[in-house]
């Protein structure tokens, strides 16, 4: 069962990561210089290349070059596939925790291949007077709105992780590796 599982998960990943690399290379290649409303006056089609490499990067102009955030985006996804494996190990195979590591993992992934491939990322969604993101994006939103729902629940897998032992755990995990 948990490698059925397992399989699905990443053949999830696989699918969100070609949707969102698929979806850039059509605006890329037919629309990059295309604007239209989407539900106006808040959402609007308006690609754009950000250079910054991050929200954080462009948000407080940082400066942060090319190759710090594909280092920082490389750790993250080995942190993030280590603690998914680890959480599997502890609570065994669990669907919503599949479901929000396909999405944390698939926007990870997207991340560094917009850094490595497109030397930032093509943005097209513009909320007006905000910001302008990605489907990469909304994956790692998605994943941070099941995290929010998952916490507030009642959910039985919540209730068997221990806080103060999750963290000691994990960091015994890590050694181990």
């Amino acid at each position: 069962m948990i490698r059925i599982e397992s399989k699905k998960t990443w053949v999830g990943i696989f699918i969100l990561i070609a949707i969102e690399q698929f979806i850039k290379i059509i605006i890329n290649n037919k629309f990059l210089n295309n604007k239209f409303a989407i539900f106006p006056p808040l959402l609007y089609f308006e690609p754009m290349f950000n250079r910054r490499y991050s929200w954080i990067n462009s948000m407080l102009q940082l400066g942060n070059g090319k190759w710090i955030h594909i280092i920082f985006v490389t750790v993250m996804l080995i942190l993030i596939y280590w603690f998914y494996h680890y959480l599997t190990m502890e609570l065994g195979n669990n669907k919503i925790i599949n479901v929000m590591f396909a999405f944390l993992f698939s926007g990870a992934i997207c991340s560094l291949i917009d850094k490595i491939f497109w030397n930032g990322s093509l943005d097209y969604i513009l909320v007006n007077g905000l910001f302008t993101f990605d489907l990469k994006d909304v994956y790692i939103n998605i994943f941070s709105g099941l995290l929010i729902l998952l916490l507030l629940s009642k959910n039985k897998t919540i209730k068997q992780i221990d806080d103060k032992n999750l963290l000691k755990g994990f960091t015994k995990y890590i050694i181990r590796k």
